[in-house]
C-alpha cells in the first residue's frame, strides 16, 4: 500500500512538473532525547525473498510457543518463540508453495489460513504445514481471512479478492457458501482491508467509499452507506479508498478513509453519528475512550471515541512512513517508521516516551513493514524478508 502511494505521488509530480514546483516530502528529523527503553535481539531468520508491493496482507500470528509467518516467495514458516540461537534451531517447520503467499497467516482451531496471488485460499496443518484444503477463488486473495464460529455460524471464513468480491467459505471443507461482487473504481490503492464481523453481520468497506452490512449467513445486503465522496477533476484527485480495517466498539462502527473522513456509524442501519475530515489509509486502534490513527502525512492523532472531538496530535514523525500502530501496554502506543526505528507514545498526551532501532538499520533491510507485540517482545518483518524478535528492556 505504501508503495502504491509512492507511485501516486511520483505520478502527480510528473504530471505537474511543467507547471508547478517539485513537491518534496522531507521526513522530519528525530528529536534528541534519552530513551528509557532499549531492545535486545533474541533471534533473527530470513523468511525468503519479499515482494514489498504485495506485503500488505502479511501478518504474524503466534501461540505461547510458536510464531507463524508467510512470505511472498511462497514460504510459510513456524518458529519457536522462546528458544534462542541459530535460525536453524528456531524453525520447527518450513513449507515452500509454488505460488506467492500474500495474505495471512490466520490461526484458527481448524488450522492455519493463507491466501495466494494465484486466487487460492489454503487451510494448513499448523503442526507441519501440509494442506488440509484449498479453495480456488476468482482473483488474488490480498485480504486477511476472518474466521467466525459463534451462535450464528458453525464455522465460516470471510475473505476478499482484488476483483471486488467477498466470499464466505466453510472452515471445515473450504466449500464456498456465497459470494457477492462490488463494482470497482478506475483507480484505488493496492491492498484490501479485511471484513469486520459482529452479531451475525459482516461489515465491509469498499474502494468506492461505500460501507455495506451483509447478512453473514445468506450474503444478503442489509444496508449501504456512502462514506467517502470523490472530489476533483482528475482520477488522481478523485481517488478514494477504505483501506483501514473497520472497527466495532461500544455499539458503533468506526470507518477511516483515504481522501475522506473518520466517521462513526450506527451498525444497525448505517446512519451517521459524527464525521471528521481527515485522510488516511492505515489501520487504526481504539480503546475504551479514544481512537488513535495515523493520517496520510504520518501525523499521529487521538480522537474522542464518543463524539469525535480531537484530543491531541504528534507531528514528530511527519513523512517518516509510519507503520503498524498498535498498543504496547495499557498506557502506551507502539509504531515503527520506514527508517528502522520503533517509537513509544503516551496514550494520554501523545508525548513520545521512548525510541529504539532495528538491528539492521545500517543495512539494506532496514524498512520495517510489519510489527507485532506480545508482552515485552516485538516481532518485526522488514523489506528484505528478515524476521527479528526483540525483547524490550528498561535501561
Amino acid at each position: 500500500m505504501l508503495k502504491s502511494l509512492a507511485v501516486i505521488f511520483v505520478t502527480v509530480l510528473y504530471l505537474s512538473a511543467c507547471t508547478q514546483p517539485k513537491l518534496v516530502r522531507v521526513p522530519t528529523g528525530l528529536v534528541d532525547f534519552t530513551s528509557p527503553y532499549e531492545t535486545e535481539l533474541q533471534w533473527q531468520l530470513s523468511s525468503g525473498k519479499l515482494d514489498y508491493s504485495d506485503s500488505e496482507g502479511l501478518f504474524f500470528v503466534n501461540t505461547d510457543t510458536q510464531l507463524f509467518f508467510a512470505n511472498t516467495s511462497g514460504v510459510v514458516t513456524s518458529a519457536l518463540v522462546a528458544k534462542n540461537g541459530r535460525w536453524q534451531d528456531q524453525v520447527s517447520w518450513q513449507k515452500k508453495f509454488n505460488q506467492p503467499i500474500i495474505s495471512g497467516p490466520v490461526l484458527s482451531d481448524s488450522g492455519l489460513i493463507v491466501g495466494t496471488s494465484k486466487a487460492n485460499l489454503m487451510l494448513l496443518n499448523p503442526q507441519n504445514g501440509n494442506i488440509i484444503w484449498q479453495a480456488e477463488l476468482s482473483s488474488e486473495v490480498l485480504s486477511k481471512a476472518i474466521v467466525i464460529s459463534d451462535d450464528y455460524l458453525t464455522g465460516s471464513v470471510f475473505v476478499r479478492t482484488v476483483d471486488g468480491k467477498l466470499y464466505s467459505l466453510s472452515l471445515n471443507t473450504g466449500k464456498i457458501n456465497w459470494a457477492i461482487s462490488h463494482q470497482l473504481p478506475k483507480l484505488s490503492l493496492r491492498g484490501i482491508a479485511p471484513v469486520t464481523y459482529d452479531d451475525g453481520v459482516v461489515y465491509v468497506g469498499w474502494e468506492t467509499g461505500k460501507v455495506e452490512a451483509v447478512d453473514a449467513i445468506t450474503g444478503q445486503l442489509k444496508w449501504q452507506t456512502q462514506v467517502l465522496v470523490p472530489k476533483g477533476s482528475t482520477d488522481l484527485e478523485r481517488l478514494i479508498d477504505l483501506q483501514a480495517e473497520l472497527i466495532i466498539k461500544n455499539g458503533r462502527l468506526y470507518v477511516f478513509g483515504y481522501h475522506g473522513k473518520l466517521v462513526a456509524l450506527n451498525p444497525k442501519n448505517g446512519n451517521l453519528f459524527w464525521a471528521k475530515d481527515i485522510s488516511g489509509y492505515q489501520d487504526f486502534v481504539v480503546d475504551n475512550e479514544k481512537i488513535y490513527l495515523v493520517d496520510e502525512d504520518d501525523i499521529l492523532m487521538a480522537y474522542d471515541l464518543l463524539n469525535g472531538t480531537w484530543i491531541w496530535k504528534q507531528e514528530n514523525f511527519k513523512y517518516r512512513n509510519l507503520v503498524d500502530l498498535t498498543f504496547y501496554d495499557d498506557k502506551q502506543l507502539l509504531l515503527a517508521d520506514g527508517f528502522g526505528y520503533f517509537h513509544w507514545i503516551d496514550k494520554l498526551t501523545g508525548t513520545q516516551l521512548a525510541r529504539a532501532k532495528h538491528i539492521e538499520i545500517d543495512k539494506q533491510g532496514e524498512k520495517i513493514i510489519r510489527i507485532s507485540t506480545t508482552g515485552s517482545k516485538i516481532f518485526t518483518l522488514d523489506a528484505q524478508g528478515l524476521v527479528s524478535v526483540y525483547k524490550v528492556k528498561e535501561k
